[in-house]
């Protein structure tokens, strides 16, 4: 487990979700922190590891920390210490603010090795109560790449003990060449039913694989983004893959995987393309060639 820590106050709460993970997957928390060259705008806070490692020793004697300090590009500095089988956990502090999300989390998607859980600066409280669902959303194309990001989300759910809900957003509107129609009723009914019978199809594939984890599908017509935020209401975690095929072809988030980064209520777990590509996990080169 890695976790990253950044300059200034320190995000317990991001350090409490890797131990928390840390301790699911039985495995060490290694805190990074990437201290950038001092200035007189951006002063330098070398302790920063230190705090994180003398906090998780009081808070977390059980598990076993590891602390790497270093000086140069965050993003560059957190993917280096990964590996294909790690999980990075970041907190996004840009997220308050409803910019879109920060460099370094864009650039950690593109170049890690694992998956990265994005921990959301905490929102202003919603006026209406939405009950929690302990449910993990995930969100599937039918791209080359699904089978790795539902496998990730069932192992994920078998952890946890919760069950997955499987969400697919079928397009409002249609293409042709030179132009662009909203699709009719009697179509988008047709095209929703085919597209839950070929996500049920994947479901059932992995599902003996996972016979413990109880998994839904919600299929609609809708935006993608929009769906997803809808769904991720109450929920514990919303898993995510950058719909790219090619590491080349990655020149920023996707409008969804940003969306969600902005807005969802909850943790969202992204796999940019090279954890797509699950170097020592299944389905070894899916979504990347």
């Amino acid at each position: 487990m890695v976790v990253g820590v950044g300059d200034g106050l320190l995000r317990t709460r991001v350090l409490d979700r890797a131990v928390a993970e840390a301790r699911r997957r039985d495995r060490t928390v290694r805190v990074v922190h990437a201290d950038g060259p001092a200035g007189p705008e951006a002063p330098s806070y070398g302790d920063a590891g230190e705090r994180a490692e003398s906090y998780l020793s009081r808070t977390a004697p059980d598990v076993e920390v590891r602390r790497t300090c270093v000086t140069g590009d965050p993003a560059r500095a957190l993917a280096g210490a990964c590996g294909a089988s790690s999980l990075l956990v970041v907190g996004d502090r840009h997220r308050r603010l409803g910019s879109q999300a920060g460099r370094t989390t864009e650039e950690l998607i593109a170049i890690a090795p694992c998956p990265v859980l994005v921990l959301g600066e905490d929102r202003a409280p919603s006026a209406v109560h939405v009950p929690p669902r302990a449910v993990v959303v995930v969100g599937l194309d039918e791209g080359p790449g699904a089978a790795v990001v539902l496998d990730h989300a069932l192992r994920i759910a078998e952890m946890s003990g919760e069950p997955v809900e499987v969400v697919h957003a079928v397009d409002e509107i249609t293409y042709d060449a030179g132009w662009i129609a909203r699709r009719r009723d009697a179509d988008a009914g047709d095209e929703e039913t085919d597209a839950r019978a070929r996500i049920e199809g994947l479901v059932g594939a992995l599902k003996d694989r996972f016979p413990d984890v109880p998994a839904s599908v919600v299929v609609a017509e809708d935006r993608p983004a929009r769906l997803l935020l809808e769904r991720a209401l109450g929920a514990d975690l919303v898993v995510v893959a950058h719909r790219c095929r090619d590491v080349e072809d990655l020149v920023g988030l996707g409008s969804t995987t940003r969306s969600l980064l902005l807005a969802a209520p909850c943790p969202v777990l992204v796999l940019g393309p090279l954890a797509a590509a699950g170097a020592d996990g299944p389905g070894t080169r899916a979504g990347v060639r």
